[in-house]
C-alpha cells in the first residue's frame, strides 16, 4: 500500500499534522490574529492559522461573488469562486460555499422558495454565517463533512427549518445525511469533491421533494493540478 500524501501547511509548506491524542494538542498563537489557541492541527514547525482567520477572505468572496453574480448554474458559479486565487484548496470555506451557491442559483432561476416567498440576499447570508460556524477537520473529528452539512443548511433556510418545525426539519436533515452518504467514499478527503457532490444531491432532492428543475452543465474537474492528494480516475467528479 502506497504511504498517503500528507496536507501541506500555508506558512511554510510542510506536512501538517493531525493530531489524535490528548497530549499532542498544542497551545499555539494564529500565525495571523496572533492570538491563543489549543489546537490538534498544525505543521512540523507548529504553524496554526485559527478557522476565522483561513475562512475570512475566502468566506467574503463568497458573499461578494453571490451578491452580484448572475449566474444561474450552481456548479459553474462554485467554480468560479473555487478559482480565485485567495481561495484555497482546502480549508472550512467550502462549508460555507456548497449552501451559498445553491441558494444564489435559485435566486438567479427565480424559484420562489415553499411557502411562496422570494430568496433574498439576506437568506444567502445568513446561510453563509450558519456554515461559517463549522470549523475545518470537521469530516475527520466529527464524523461530518462541513461541506455536506451545508447542503442542508440550504435547505433549512430555503424552507424555513427550525428545531420545532417537523417536516421543514426532517427535509434538513434527509439531505445532509445523503450529502454525507455520497462524501462517504472511502476516498482521500478533496473539499472541491465534497462540494460537487452535495450540490448534485441537492439538485436530485429540489427535484424530488419540490419539483425544482435547475439548469446546469457539468464541469469537469479543474483542481487536479493543484491537489497533490488528488484521486484521479477513482473521484467520481474527476
Amino acid at each position: 500500500m502506497s504511504k498517503k500524501k500528507s496536507d501541506n501547511c500555508e506558512i511554510c509548506g510542510k506536512d501538517l499534522i493531525y493530531a489524535t491524542k490528548q497530549e499532542d494538542y498544542r497551545d499555539l498563537y494564529c500565525e495571523f490574529c496572533k492570538k491563543s489557541f489549543r489546537t490538534n492541527i498544525y505543521c512540523t514547525d507548529s504553524h496554526y492559522i485559527c478557522d476565522l482567520c483561513h475562512s475570512k477572505g475566502p468566506i467574503d468572496i463568497i458573499e461578494k461573488i453571490c451578491e452580484e453574480t448572475n449566474i444561474k448554474d450552481p456548479f459553474q458559479l462554485a467554480d468560479l469562486i473555487m478559482k480565485h486565487p485567495n481561495f484555497k484548496v482546502y480549508g472550512p470555506e467550502h462549508h460555507v460555499l456548497t449552501p451559498a451557491v445553491i441558494l444564489t442559483a435559485l435566486r438567479n432561476n427565480d424559484i420562489k422558495k415553499p411557502d411562496g416567498s422570494e430568496i433574498k440576499l439576506f437568506d444567502i447570508k445568513e446561510a453563509i454565517r450558519r456554515a461559517s460556524k463549522i470549523p475545518g477537520g470537521w469530516c475527520g473529528f466529527y464524523g461530518s463533512c462541513g461541506a455536506g452539512m451545508g447542503s442542508g443548511v440550504a435547505i433549512s433556510v430555503f424552507t424555513g427549518a427550525t428545531p420545532s418545525t417537523d417536516y421543514p426539519r426532517t427535509l434538513a436533515n434527509q439531505l445532509t445525511s445523503r450529502s454525507l452518504n455520497k462524501i462517504a467514499d472511502n476516498l482521500e478527503h478533496c473539499c472541491k469533491r465534497s462540494v460537487r457532490l452535495s450540490i448534485i444531491e441537492t439538485i436530485k432532492f429540489l427535484r424530488e421533494k419540490f419539483n425544482i428543475d435547475l439548469d446546469y452543465k457539468f464541469i469537469n474537474c479543474t483542481f487536479s493540478s493543484i491537489n497533490s492528494k488528488c484521486e484521479k480516475e477513482k473521484c467520481p467528479v474527476f
